[in-house]
């Protein structure tokens, strides 16, 4: 039986025995590392209920906190604290959530496999959504429309109401045309929390934190640690035009990105970077939250362009070597490179050549040799260069 069935099945705790995903190699990087993560939290931003979607759950809320942006696609099964199934659209922020999923180590950014909503009880809470039609303060109800079919909310002393910063909020605070989300009591009208999502235009719990893809236009620093990055926005199927909560963009957007000392910069796979690596055209994945101005604050920079591999995996012939300019052209003879047109590799003073394991220096490399090159590599249309390379073997066996 899959896990999936057995979920529903059995208690949450089957959840942890989702098997475990071995971290890929750092020999190959070829793709990046993941790990197990299983956690619970905190609902803090809840974009779009349309799956592909990002939601933001923090860890350990009353204690020092981590914040972990979690991607919810088609595979994510969800739950509630006692193994039924739920639906996003019953979801309100402050929901205390079980995530069980896959962590990109590079990105910190979780693929949830499971999400549980311990807030939600089936048996004893039901959902509403829609508009505000009426708002009777005599009676102490609010007349809600979903679906062209009215209900009558009963409020009562222990219903708790959200309108915007106001919280708690009075039944004077809403109006009409507000649209809501209600958790209710099951077989009643009667309300536990009503909080208004939006107001008109306005929306009132924005999801601001979003991960999105982008290229990069221009760089512009203010000092060694802040700065902004001038980006194009990219199809991004998460990111409907649609959407009322989608305050990124859409595809062709030109977009402010701000960074500074609290950004974390990545390279492709693994690997730390900085902004001076990046070139006009990179591919980068962006993870951060949009401001009122509509700058987005990076919490993390990934360049896809650029790639520190972890052993000297780039092998290839050597076409030609000029030591003046300390650059060798080869062809590349491993499968992942044979792509390429061209494999350049930049080394410097500071590269090591190796032969027959001494050490051996540039005058000792000559055409057609086999090399293998340790290096950041980064692709550059049909090509591939290689910088900062700290090893060079000429293979004779």
């Amino acid at each position: 039986m899959s896990i999936t069935k057995r979920f529903f099945q059995t208690s949450i705790s089957a959840l942890v025995l989702v098997t475990a995903l071995a971290p890929m190699s750092i020999v190959k990087a070829e793709s990046e590392e993941t790990s197990d993560i299983d956690f619970w939290g905190q609902l803090i931003e809840l974009s779009s209920t349309d799956v592909p979607t990002t939601i933001v759950v923090r860890q350990d809320p009353s204690g020092e906190f981590t914040d972990y942006t979690v991607d919810i696609d088609e595979e994510t099964v969800f739950g509630t604290n006692d193994g039924n199934t739920t639906v996003m659209s019953d979801w309100i922020t402050g929901d205390y959530l079980h995530v069980v999923g896959e962590l990109n180590e590079n990105t910190g950014v979780v693929t949830a496999e499971t999400v549980v909503n311990s807030s939600l009880n089936p048996y004893n809470m039901r959902g509403l959504n829609g508009w505000i039609q009426e708002v009777d303060e005599d009676a102490d109800t609010m007349t809600v429309q979903w679906n062209e079919e009215d209900h009558v909310v009963n409020i009562t002393d222990d219903t708790h109401m959200v309108v915007g910063s106001t919280n708690p909020a009075s039944l004077s605070d809403f109006v009409i045309g507000d649209r809501v989300r209600v958790r209710l009591e099951k077989d009643t009208e009667d309300a536990r929390i009503v909080v208004v999502l939006r107001r008109g235009d306005e929306i009132y719990l924005k999801a601001r934190t979003r991960g999105f893809l982008v290229e990069l236009n221009d760089i512009n620093e203010d000092d060694d640690d802040s700065g902004s990055l001038s980006v194009t926005l990219l199809e991004n199927s998460h990111l409907r035009s649609s959407d009322v909560n989608n305050l990124v963009g859409e595809e062709g957007d030109e977009l402010t990105i701000v960074y500074d000392e609290n950004t974390n910069f990545v390279r492709r796979f693994m690997g730390s970077s900085e902004v001076d690596e990046f070139q006009a055209g990179d591919n980068l994945m962006i993870v951060g939250r949009v401001n009122d101005d509509g700058t987005i604050s990076a919490r993390l920079i990934k360049d896809n362009n650029i790639w520190i591999k972890g052993v000297a995996r780039h092998t290839g012939e050597v076409d030609s070597v000029d030591t003046e300019e300390n650059q060798i052209v080869m062809t590349p003879s491993d499968e992942e490179d044979a792509k390429y047109t061209s494999v350049t590799v930049d080394y410097d003073d500071d590269t090591v050549f190796m032969k027959d394991r001494e050490e051996v220096t540039e005058d000792d490399l000559s055409a057609d040799d086999q090399i293998r090159v340790r290096g950041m590599a980064r692709e550059d249309d049909d090509a591939l260069v290689i910088t900062d390379v700290e090893t060079i073997w000429i293979v004779t066996e």
